[in-house]
């Protein structure tokens, strides 16, 4: 290959690479996939502060690194503000496409005190991102990262960030929301789960599983009492969903670091949540 030739190849590289990251920045236009390895960067991001207990000075830095790059995305952003318990404000960080809402994807960004919650939920924070660069040109889905889900923390009974949340989502709309999904702790463990409050799987949670099997992902769907923000999502009339990767030992400890949180794994909860959003939203 001639020197000219070579420099040809070089300049048309270049351009291609330019022409991707300028389309990437372009508000309503789509990436082009779920990455894993940049979930995981927003991850080690997220998580090198510390701990973010709700109402932190770290939990407000997580929600601006959130509100950031909806607005990169071209998303309209509303800061929803609560009170704790025990004082001081959380908040949720909400974001819309255009259009009527229909789906509702959340992820909570607070974490315990006792480490710097990579996996609960930094993961599932960064995840959700992902999802909101591949469908923020898809009508209809709100995006929210919400405050306040630790129990641990806040002492209260409820998850308040999502309380907040349904508190903006009228019930008279409610029921046209097709499909809610919760990310909690998509970057650690051997198992996926797809997780409600009710013996059988709702709606939403049928929709996961078969997209799933669908994917070769082999969830499985799991009862519980109510461990994230679905459990309000759903006893307050919009039937949702808790997709998690089961078991991760650093739960609620000082190990759960973003070193061990999975690029791969994130990755697989990504495009598993494209692909129900797609079919639920047809």
């Amino acid at each position: 290959m001639s020197s000219a030739t070579v420099r040809g190849v070089t300049r048309l590289a270049a351009f291609a690479t330019a022409l991707c990251a300028a389309v990437a920045l372009v508000p309503g236009t789509a990436d082009a996939v779920v990455s894993g390895t940049r979930a995981k960067a927003l991850v080690e991001r997220i998580a090198s502060a510390g701990p973010r207990p709700a109402g932190s000075a770290n939990e407000r830095r997580a929600a601006g690194i959130v509100a950031a790059r909806f607005r990169e995305l071209g998303l309209q952003v509303t800061i929803q503000t609560f009170p704790l318990p025990g004082g001081g404000t959380s908040r949720n960080v909400v974001a819309r496409t255009d259009g009527p809402t229909r789906a509702v994807i959340v992820a909570h960004m607070d974490g315990v005190r006792e480490g710097p919650a990579a996996n609960d939920n930094g993961s599932g924070v960064a995840t959700m991102l992902e999802v909101a660069g591949m469908l923020r040109g898809r009508p209809g889905i709100l995006f929210a990262a919400l405050g306040a889900e630790e129990r641990a923390e806040t002492g209260s009974h409820l998850h308040l960030g999502s309380v907040r949340l349904l508190q903006a989502l009228p019930r008279s709309v409610r029921p046209r929301i097709v499909f809610a999904l919760s990310l909690d702790m998509v970057g650690v463990g051997t198992t996926l789960n797809v997780r409600g409050i009710e013996p059988r799987p709702n709606r939403s949670a049928r929709r996961v599983l078969t997209r799933g099997r669908a994917l070769g992902l082999r969830p499985a769907y799991l009862q519980d009492a109510g461990v994230s923000d679905h459990a309000e999502m759903s006893r307050g009339n919009l039937p949702a969903a808790l997709v998690t990767w089961r078991w991760d030992s650093c739960w609620h400890e000082r190990c759960d670091r973003a070193v061990r949180v999975s690029a791969r794994k994130m990755g697989d909860v990504g495009r598993l949540t494209v692909a129900s959003l797609r079919a639920a939203l047809g």
